[in-house]
């Protein structure tokens, strides 16, 4: 009896130990792998989750964000002005410049110069897109003009290349002041221009074109500038 009580009890703190043990293997892996999940996840990408469709999207391939609730409708993404590749501004030939006056720097009254231009795309719903269209510049005096306020005629065109045809095109007044010593400086900016968009590769589809009509793309005009006099030493 003494015997079998001794094994009996040897049995019992053997399948304790072996408890035990498992317990610590358990709590290991369980912890290695939280550490394991939690990094995972501490470095995915937050916008992962999130993707901006394209111009017009399927319902079939649509990429849509998760709610908080499961029980609310998912969330179809807009197109964000970043995703769209908007086409670049081009000045067309000769249309850089609009010099008025005669042939020789001499007899020029002042000139007008493009110096910058911009573009900005958006989204106007699906499968079309907003775009605006900026040129500025200056005007600076000739040797034969006066101070005063002057205008020049700026066409800008947006142009569907598959078959080259103009589905844009108007003409602005660019208009600026000078006082004949400093260039006056003008700035104009376009209403917003709907164009389909069936891919957000716009630039594949359309150009945008501005310059002076009647430009002469000539440099501006040099006014005339008194010589120091020289000074015996």
């Amino acid at each position: 009896m003494i015997v079998r009580a001794v094994l009996v009890r040897l049995a019992l703190v053997s399948a304790a130990l072996g408890g035990l043990t498992g317990c610590d293997t358990v709590g290991g892996a369980v912890s290695s792998a939280g550490s394991s999940v939690g990094g995972f996840f501490s470095h995915s990408d937050p916008n992962a989750a999130s993707v901006n469709l394209g111009a017009t999207p399927s319902p079939r391939r649509a990429v849509v964000q998760p709610t908080a609730n499961p029980t609310d409708r998912l969330k179809v993404l807009p197109v964000a002005a970043q995703d769209i590749n908007c086409p670049e501004v081009t000045v067309a030939d000769g249309g850089a410049a609009l010099r008025v006056g005669g042939p020789e720097n001499s007899s020029v009254r002042y000139q007008f110069n493009i110096g910058d231009t911009a573009r900005q795309c958006d989204s106007a719903g699906a499968g079309q897109a907003s775009v605006k269209i900026g040129v500025a510049g200056q005007v600076v005096m000739g040797p034969a003009g006066q101070a005063g306020t002057f205008s020049a005629p700026v066409k800008i065109t947006v142009t569907r290349l598959t078959d080259n045809t103009s589905v844009f095109s108007q003409t602005y007044r660019a208009e600026a002041t000078t006082d004949g010593v400093k260039a006056g400086q003008f700035r104009i900016v376009t209403d917003p221009v709907n164009l389909p968009m069936p891919t957000l590769q716009l630039a594949d589809l359309y150009s945008i074109t501005v310059g002076f009509e009647g430009g002469t793309g000539g440099p501006s005009p040099t006014g005339h500038k008194s010589r120091k006099k020289r000074t015996s030493e």
